[in-house]
């Protein structure tokens, strides 16, 4: 593979807020196993590194036969990048994908060699807006009509989950521990402790499953993983468009 003509070269004209150094780009995304209640503290390893744009993605993952698409490989992909002044993006890119390949991976990414889409300045616009705040990507995608349908099926998988008993048992023992912690409502810590394991078991069963059937890119696990790099580069081309085409607000023309 080579990196050179597999990766988006960004055009001369950047979104507001962009690095001015931004002139490589390519989205990261980092998949994690964690089937516990906190999204952050109850990661036990990396399940796949995916990097691209939104007309290709390159997956890489932790039980790859070939070397080539390792996690080792993955690492030596982002060495390539960074060499060659790439900038790697992402929403929550800094607070998310660094930290885990900084644990996991023994990869310490230079923050300026990042750009995290949240610091931008139209997804910037969401999270201060008064009457309702926008935090979470899947609702920035929404704002800007940028479909999610890649991840129905892990979403279908973890509602169904959450049915199971044990799985009920387990959230209702965690969302103690949160609602103590963290000052949460008893309800509110019971539906995030629920809601992150059966998320989180959900993308354990489908990658076990995209594994069995040697990393194929015609399985849920796969779409979804590179389909939220196909959604974050989307969004990146939303905000390099003129405000008023972009505004996900924009008033009609009178």
């Amino acid at each position: 593979m080579t990196v050179d003509n597999f990766f988006i070269h960004a055009p001369a004209e950047r979104a507001p807020g962009l690095a001015l150094n931004a002139n490589k780009m390519v989205i990261i995304e980092v998949v994690t196993e964690n089937t516990g209640a906190d999204v952050m503290a109850d990661n036990k390893r990396v399940l796949a590194v995916v990097m691209g744009d939104s007309t290709k993605q390159d997956l890489f993952y932790a039980d790859a036969n070939e070397g080539d698409r390792s996690l080792f490989g993955a690492a030596m992909q982002i060495n390539a990048l960074i060499a060659k002044n790439y900038v790697l993006a992402g929403h929550n890119v800094k607070g998310y994908e660094l930290q885990f390949l900084r644990r996991f991976l023994n990869l310490n990414i230079p923050e300026y060699m990042t750009l995290d889409l949240r610091d931008l300045d139209g997804v910037i616009e969401l999270q201060q807006r008064p009457e309702k705040p926008v935090f979470k990507l899947e609702d920035v995608l929404a704002e800007y009509k940028i479909p999610l349908d890649h991840r129905r099926p892990i979403d279908e998988k973890a509602e169904l989950l959450k049915k199971k008993p044990e799985l009920i048992a387990q959230a209702d023992a965690a969302a103690q521990q949160l609602a103590s912690s963290k000052g949460w409502s008893q309800e509110f810590s019971r539906q995030y402790a629920l809601n992150n394991m059966a998320t989180g078991q959900a993308i354990l069963e489908s990658y076990e499953e995209f594994v069995q059937k040697g990393g194929s890119s015609d399985t849920a696990f796969f779409k979804y993983a590179a389909g939220d790099v196909i959604a974050e580069h989307k969004l990146i081309e939303a905000l390099r468009k003129p405000k008023a085409a972009t505004s996900p607000k924009a008033a009609p023309p009178a």
